[in-house]
């Protein structure tokens, strides 16, 4: 199996879906292949020339793009291993998941793109710098040195949007109760773009959500600790 992944000038793989894949196959304790990439490079995943988004895996003549389809197709492809996602897509557990999904992508990736997205751009391959501030700067309509001032001001105000977390995590060590699972690695791969990209603090240290940050960073033998901070 190969992962397509990304890396930043410090050969850090920091693109937060691919984290959650990351966390998936050591969940699953498959073993694979990384294919590093710079954004540049993301096109010429397929040799068909159909369009493939970080992460991609290619596992037996098959690619799969896009997290959710990745796990899902690691969860069909090897049924004798932990399930990330309920047998039945339309069950009430996979409809949870995929709302908590959502609740990722728009209260921890857009909060957290707010503190940390000039950093990040600074912390990526000069090749992908010019590439990456156009797509951006078009995306949030100003620049990214506006985008990200004030963040020491705003990051109490994103610090008190993951009370859902903590009230989660007050009945138990983890997201998804006494072991991990994929509500844990989606989560995760947030606070892991953050934890590579900037040196910024976006969790306060004496936060409970920043207790399990530090527990998923040591899971599957540190796994997520092994990427060196920025």
């Amino acid at each position: 199996m190969i992962l397509y992944d990304l890396v930043n000038q410090k050969q850090a793989h920091f693109s937060p879906n691919s984290w959650r894949v990351r966390m998936a196959l050591a969940h699953k304790g498959l073993s694979y292949e990384v294919s590093d990439l710079l954004f540049g490079g993301v096109p010429r995943i397929s040799p068909t020339g159909e369009k493939r988004t970080i992460p991609t895996i290619e596992h037996a003549g098959r690619q799969v793009t896009d997290s959710w389809e990745i796990v899902r197709y690691l969860d069909d492809a090897f049924p004798n291993t932990p399930r990330l996602i309920a047998d039945a897509t339309h069950s009430a557990e996979s409809h949870v998941l995929k709302f908590f999904q959502y609740w990722v992508q728009t209260t921890l990736h857009a909060g957290i793109a707010r503190l940390v997205m000039l950093d990040l751009h600074n912390s990526l391959h000069p090749d992908d710098h010019a590439y990456f501030r156009s797509s951006r700067e078009k995306q949030i309509q100003k620049t990214l040195e506006d985008f990200q001032a004030g963040r020491e001001t705003r990051v109490d105000d994103f610090r008190k949007s993951l009370q859902p977390l903590r009230l989660a995590l007050a009945h138990g060590p983890f997201v998804s109760g006494d072991q991990p699972g994929y509500a844990d690695y989606l989560a995760f791969g947030a606070f892991q773009w953050a934890r590579l990209s900037s040196p910024f603090k976006v969790l306060a240290e004496d936060d409970v959500v920043h207790a399990w940050f530090e527990r998923c960073l040591d899971l599957y033998d540190g796994l997520g600790r092994r990427e060196l901070a920025a």
